[in-house]
């Protein structure tokens, strides 16, 4: 999956032709809802690319690959998607598992709970990169939302204390359930507001603004108050290209590691018979003894 740089929209295209006739623009649904799982639509075109069956339509839910966040997956006509891309027409490519006709009405349903997953992850990255960059001056240079986690390239170098105090003022604003607004701005008024990073996207502007926190613009799917968001928790961290690269996890996903880890340490230390303070001078005796 590709990183992001700059506005949320890059393109990630199919390659292959619409057919013959005007393309139809997709009409973005997702765009002023994130939390719709149902729609109806009707196949505007069909394509065969090695193999994949690709189906176009006037208009869907399904978030495409693009700006650093992966593709929402589902049914469409009860047939399996696999891959949703951004195609360099202005048309959404929905690889499904199945074939499908041109002219035939649609309806689909969304991944919920992937949906909500990357609603999370990226909603938690504009609180993150923004307590950063209030805190520290440290800029966003490009992020990456993984399957497992997500990643922020920082512009400079950090010491521990000040990640964590940004996670804390990342935290802080998660709790107090801010309200997140979603609104459409021309190009020339969104350069004049204090964007985070500024935006070369020409035409209409979306925009993520984060009450009294954060403005951004950022095409991606986000949850409509902070508190959706749950919890954000920093992982790791290492040097990167000058700067710093942070590896976070939200939401969901931090209670999947509290489990794990739960589940590591009460394995462990029954093994070993100890309790969990005295695990890491355990764990040390057996390896002195190995040597």
């Amino acid at each position: 999956m590709a990183r992001r740089d700059g506005y949320c929209c890059a393109l990630v295209t199919f390659l292959g032709s619409v057919g013959a006739g005007d393309t139809v623009v997709t009409e973005r649904l997702y765009y002023s809802n994130s939390y719709e799982l149902d729609f109806d639509a009707t196949v505007t075109a069909v394509e065969n690319l090695e193999g994949r069956v690709i189906a176009i339509l006037d208009r869907t839910l399904f978030y495409p690959t693009s700006g650093g966040q992966p593709y929402d997956t589902g049914v469409l006509a009860d047939l399996n998607v696999l891959d949703i891309a951004e195609r360099e027409d202005g048309t959404v490519g929905h690889v499904i598992q199945g074939n499908i006709l041109v002219g035939q009405p649609v309806h689909g349903r969304i991944n919920w709970s992937r949906r909500f997953d990357h609603m999370q992850q990226h909603t938690g990255q504009h609180l993150l990169s923004a307590a950063f960059d209030r805190l520290h001056k440290a800029r966003t240079v490009s992020f990456h939302l993984g399957e497992f986690s997500s990643t922020i390239d920082l512009a400079c170098n950090l010491e521990s204390e000040a990640i964590a105090d940004a996670e804390t003022e990342a935290n802080r604003i998660v709790w107090e359930d801010r309200v997140v607004r979603i609104r459409s701005v021309d190009a020339s008024d969104a350069a004049k507001l204090p964007l985070r990073k500024e935006s070369f996207r020409s035409g209409v502007v979306r925009l993520i603004e984060i009450e009294d926190f954060d403005l951004s613009a950022c095409g991606g799917t986000h949850v409509t108050r902070t508190g959706g968001v749950g919890v954000i928790a920093v992982k790791s961290c290492e040097r990167f290209k000058g700067g710093i690269r942070v590896e976070f996890v939200c939401g969901g996903r931090v209670l999947d590691i509290v489990r794990v880890a739960q589940d590591t340490l009460t394995r462990s230390v029954r093994l070993l018979s100890v309790l969990p303070k005295e695990l890491p001078e355990a764990i040390g005796r057996l390896q002195e003894n190995h040597r």
